[in-house]
Order: C-alpha cells, then sequence, then structure tokens
C-alpha cells in the first residue's frame, strides 16, 4: 500500500458508520497514518495524507469533509452545510461552492455520501471489505484490503487505450474492485450497503462565444488564484502554447511568485522556446527555466519500472523519469507545486465527430467546417457522406464496433464521425483470444450503455477528457512521489463546465485556433501572444530512447506477462517494439500495450497466478 504522505501522493478511504466497519477499518487502518472520525467515534477516514489536504467541517452530528484542493477552511466548508441535511448540502458546495479540485464527503445520521469531481481527475472506487462497503481514491489500496486478483478480461481491454469506449474506461482491473463513475456519488446505508446517483450533469452547449469566453475567463482565473494564494513560490510550464502561457499570465496576477519552465527537444522545427522567451518577455517579474530535454532522462529511461506506484495502466510510462526528475529540479527551487496546461486540447475545443452534431442543428455551418476538413483531413467523400447519415445509437455503435477490432491505419481516409474520433481497435500482436475477449466485453457493455451526452460532439468532448484525466490522475503521482505535486487548472469542474456551455461550432472552427481561449485571454496577455497556431512535438526524444534502452525493452518483452496470459503474439510484439514501430502504426498503439505489460509487472509477484486465457481456470 502507499506510504508517502507528500501532497498528492497519499490516499483515503470511507467506512460506513456501523458496527460492522470495525473489521473494515482494522484492515485498512492497519496502513492507515490518520483518522477522522463519524459523530459516533467510529472510523470514517483513514489513510495518507499531508497536512491540509484535508479539511473537515462539523455541523450537528454531520461531518463534512473537502479532500484535495480548496480554499475552504472548517468553518467556511461548515457555512455552506444545512444542519440535517449535509448530503444534500454536496449538491450546492458542488454546482455553486468555491473553485478548486477536490473530493467532497459527508457523514450524517448513520448515512454516508461520497464523491470525485466531474471530469475524473479525483476519482472513487468502491469495494466490500470485510462485509462493508468501502470507498477509496485509489483502486490499489482496496484490492491489497481484498488481496484481489487482476480481471484478465480487462487486462485484454486495456491493450486497446486510449480508444477504450465508455464506461468500460473507468472499470478498474482488480476482481471485487468497482469505480464510481466520474460525476456519480457513491451512498452509503447505515447498514454498510451502498448504491451510486448522478450528481453532475453536463451543461447545454447553446452560449455563444463571446459570453462563454467571459465566463471561461473567469473560472480559469479563480482556478490559477486558488493556487497562488498561499504565495510562496510557484512553477508552471511555459511552452509558448496557448494554454501554459494563459497559465502563466493568470499566475503573474496573484501573490506567489512564479517560476516558468519551458523544456526544448533535439527537433529544429520545434519553436516553443522561441515563443517561451516572447512570453517572458513580457513576464517581468517571473523566472524563466530553460530545461534541454537531454538533461533529463531519456524516453523509457526505467521501463522496467513503470508500471510501479499507479493503480492502473496508463499512456506516459516512458516519461515517468523525465517528469520525475523535473519535479524534483523544480521542488529543489522551492516550488510547492506545479501548474500544467494539459486538459486544455480536451476541453476548448470539440474534435471532428462535432461536424455530425453541427450538420443537425447548424447544417450551413457545417458544410462550411465540413469542406475544410474533408480538404485538409483527406477523407473519402463517399464514406463521409455515410458517416454523416449515420444515426445509430450509443449502444448499436458500440455493438457495430465488435465487427472490425483491427488497428486504423494513419491516412487511410476514414472518416471520423462516430461516438468516438477514432473506433476501438487492437493492435496488431493482440491474440485471438484477447479479441474474443474484448468483443465479448463490447457486445455485453452495448446492450444498456448509455452516452455521455445526447449527440456525438458533446459525448466524444466527455470521453475525451475522462481519458485525459486517467492520464494526468496518474502523472500527478508520479511528480507528487518525487515531491511536487502537478496541478491541472483547466480540469477543475467550474473550467470545464465553462468550456462546455460554448456552441459546439464556436469553440471548434477548421479556420481558427483555440478561438475560445483566445477571445477569454485577449484582456489578459499581449495579443502577439495569442496569435500562435502551431504546437511542439517531441517524437525524435521518443525514438531516440526507444533506442537508448533497447536492451531494457528487450528484457521487457523477453518472456512478456501478457503472452503467458494469452493476450499478444509475443514474436510479433518483439519486433514492433524493437524494430522502432510498424510502419503507419500509430506510437501510441505500442505505448499501450508496454504500459499494460509494465503495469502486470509490478502488481503481480511470482507467485501469482497467470493462467492463460481460454483455459479452464479462466473461464
Amino acid at each position: 500500500m502507499p506510504e508517502s504522505t507528500a501532497a498528492g501522493s497519499g490516499w483515503f478511504a470511507v467506512l460506513p458508520d456501523c458496527e460492522a466497519a470495525r473489521a473494515a477499518a482494522s484492515v485498512l487502518g492497519a496502513e492507515a497514518a490518520r483518522i477522522v472520525e463519524h459523530a459516533s467515534g467510529r472510523p470514517w477516514l483513514v489513510g495518507h495524507w499531508a497536512d491540509g489536504e484535508v479539511v473537515v467541517a462539523t455541523v450537528g452530528d454531520a461531518r463534512v469533509a473537502a479532500v484535495g484542493l480548496t480554499p475552504l477552511t472548517g468553518a467556511r466548508l461548515a457555512a455552506l452545510v444545512r444542519e440535517g441535511d449535509a448530503l444534500g448540502s454536496l449538491d450546492r458546495i458542488a454546482a455553486n461552492g468555491p473553485t478548486g479540485s477536490c473530493h467532497l464527503l459527508a457523514s450524517e445520521a448513520g448515512r454516508l455520501r461520497s464523491q470525485g469531481t466531474a471530469s475524473g481527475l479525483r476519482r472513487l472506487f468502491s469495494a466490500r471489505v470485510a462485509g462493508v462497503m468501502v470507498a477509496c481514491d485509489r483502486s490499489d489500496v482496496l484490492a491489497a484490503a481484498l488481496d484481489a486478483g487482476i480481471d484478465e478480461r480487462l487486462v485484454a481491454l486495456r491493450l486497446m487505450d486510449p480508444l477504450i469506449p465508455h464506461p468500460l474506461d473507468e472499470r478498474p482491473l482488480w476482481r471485487g474492485v468497482a469505480a464510481v463513475p466520474a460525476g456519480t456519488a457513491l451512498l452509503t446505508d447505515p447498514d454498510g450497503h451502498a448504491r451510486t446517483r448522478r450528481w453532475w450533469h453536463a451543461p447545454e452547449s447553446d452560449l455563444p462565444l463571446a459570453e462563454g469566453a467571459e465566463r471561461l475567463a473567469g473560472a480559469l482565473a479563480d482556478a490559477v488564484a486558488v493556487r497562488t494564494a498561499d504565495g510562496g513560490l510557484i512553477s508552471s510550464d511555459l511552452s509558448g502554447g496557448l494554454d501554459s502561457t494563459s497559465l502563466c499570465f493568470l499566475a503573474a496576477r496573484g501573490p506567489a511568485r512564479l517560476l516558468a519552465l519551458t523544456l526544448t527537444g533535439s527537433d529544429p522545427a520545434n519553436d516553443d522556446l522561441s515563443w517561451a522567451r516572447r512570453a517572458a518577455g513580457r513576464l517581468p517579474d517571473a523566472e524563466h527555466l530553460v530545461l534541454p530535454t537531454a538533461d533529463l532522462p531519456a524516453h523509457y529511461t526505467g521501463v522496467l519500472r513503470a508500471g510501479e506506484g499507479v493503480d492502473e495502466p496508463a499512456l506516459g510510462g516512458r516519461v515517468h523519469a523525465a517528469f520525475a526528475e523535473t519535479a524534483r529540479r523544480l521542488a529543489d527551487r522551492g516550488s510547492r507545486l506545479h501548474l500544467s496546461g494539459e486538459g486544455a486540447d480536451q476541453i476548448l475545443s470539440a474534435r471532428t465527430p462535432y461536424l455530425h452534431t453541427t450538420l443537425r442543428t447548424r447544417p450551413r455551418t457545417a458544410v462550411t467546417h465540413l469542406r475544410a476538413t474533408v480538404s485538409t483531413q483527406r477523407w473519402r467523400l463517399l464514406p463521409t457522406l455515410r458517416a454523416l447519415a449515420d444515426n445509430r445509437s450509443y449502444g448499436r455503435w458500440l455493438a457495430d464496433t465488435t465487427q472490425n477490432l483491427s488497428p486504423v491505419l494513419a491516412l487511410d481516409g476514414s472518416p471520423a464521425l462516430g461516438w468516438q474520433m477514432l473506433r476501438p481497435q487492437l493492435p496488431p500482436w493482440a491474440s485471438r483470444d484477447a479479441a474474443g475477449t474484448v468483443r465479448e466485453l463490447l457486445w455485453q457493455t452495448a446492450l444498456e450503455a448509455e452516452p455521455l451526452a445526447g449527440d456525438r460532439g458533446r459525448h466524444e468532448v466527455l470521453w475525451s477528457v475522462r481519458n485525459g484525466t486517467r492520464l494526468a490522475r496518474q502523472l500527478t503521482r508520479v511528480t507528487s512521489r518525487a515531491g511536487l505535486a502537478t496541478h491541472y487548472p483547466f480540469y477543475d469542474d467550474r473550467v470545464l463546465e465553462a468550456a462546455l456551455s460554448v456552441q459546439l461550432h464556436e469553440r471548434t472552427t477548421p479556420f481558427a485556433y483555440k478561438p475560445l481561449l483566445v477571445r477569454a485571454m485577449r484582456d489578459a496577455m499581449p495579443a502577439e501572444l495569442l496569435t500562435r497556431s502551431t504546437k511542439g512535438e517531441y517524437s525524435a526524444e521518443m525514438q531516440s530512447g526507444l533506442r537508448a534502452h533497447r536492451a531494457q525493452l528487450a528484457e521487457l518483452l523477453d518472456q512478456p506477462l501478457l503472452g503467458t496470459l494469452g493476450l499478444v503474439d509475443a514474436d510479433a510484439l518483439r519486433r514492433a517494439c524493437l524494430s522502432m514501430f510498424p510502419p503507419r502504426l500509430s506510437p501510441v498503439t505500442l505505448e499501450a500495450t508496454l504500459a499494460v505489460e509494465t503495469w502486470l509487472r509490478a502488481h503481480t509477484g511470482p507467485a501469482a497466478s497467470t493462467t492463460a486465457l481460454g483455459s479452464e481456470a479462466a473461464a
């Protein structure tokens, strides 16, 4: 179980208020350093967390807690709670309370409510421990309490990351551990039984750009302000792109001193540094740190241990060592937290399925956008027309994806207009057993699957956000363990809601780059810095890392656990990895498989069962 108590690196579990929960408390409490009690005196919250990460309010016999980033003190939190309705008060706090990113928890008269954030950045899981339902922000903590095994079916599913469809993308890999879906609360009764209830619904995307930009400007400024409020020194990415530059200019308004970080790559076409220097020149009170990627651990450094410390396989394992080293250097300079611009791509613009939605709401605008998109993306005309006419429900679309799980090759001319921009797909080295298992999971899920929103454009945005927060959640774990928590203001619920409220065709257009953010930031940063439309690219670092760590990758794949489980053709996987990717296949395809393999290595000991799929024991 996790033991570190650096900010962002610990864990907490929520116990029901009943005598039967004492056995669960003894299991989890053996690994816990902190305890918060119910009004009854029984344990409510147990775990490891840093000072200031948990704020608790007492209102009569009720207890309410905020876990994470919040400007609330215990007294201010108590003022938001209605006595006799502490559980219902969480709706009001989540909808109208101060900005930030935190779990909200309540206990009153034996009843509990526990919830994470709408974005999915702060998640909850549940499991029956010693006969009662326990919630926790980490699935591996619950798995350890249960001595749970790994569900090989879900391991197979993770081979298609980051294209795992909703709601399968939220399922933890441990048997007996369930996810509390983002935007959903876990309600626990006095006897320790629990159910879920949805508390968050995405706003309608009906605001014009000008009104939505004003709302976004306020929400993003508040999100940054809550992180600078305690003064001291904070750091922030400064790539020179719109996202990180916006954060730096907003951070410069606050009482904290700013250390702006720019990473420089080996690609001479990467113009991050020139744009970052222009921005830094307009931030006279900020310190600008330029850090060449050559001074950091290469991609795939420590790949054999990339699955350690994370509770699910996650893309990004190849840069864990570089992220950790960067965090250590920033912490050594005195930074108390780090701001990342990740999340802006997901919330500020919809991806191409928005065209399917816009055609039905604003056909003239859609046709104009389509002409430009078809030209730049080189979509074939007839398949595009068929995709635009497709009115399948989400469940029907999901069921139909089982017909073809082969990988989509780059530039094949297929229009990206489904419920996901790219359909679910497996890598070419996936075994027949893996494909059969995934098809069965997709079929079973499709029977009752409901989309995240009623149309493809809005659903795809929310699905993309959940994908992004899954990665961000693990990366902040990596940096926190190295001594510096990473924060993602664009994933704060208030910021997310502000962006989602803008009409799809106004926040997304082939004729302008991130028009919503440009409009929102026009009074906060110099106009010339809002004109950048390029983005730095670091594939050269990935390729050089592959070459530098070829021996470690060969060791990793010499006898892969995925092969032992019967999920991949081990020879085909080795050839793909050691030949530096098959032509036209996205590097993410291989990275996802390596993430699963390294995670399995970290979470299965020598005595762990690795029974192959299709065997009698696995049936």
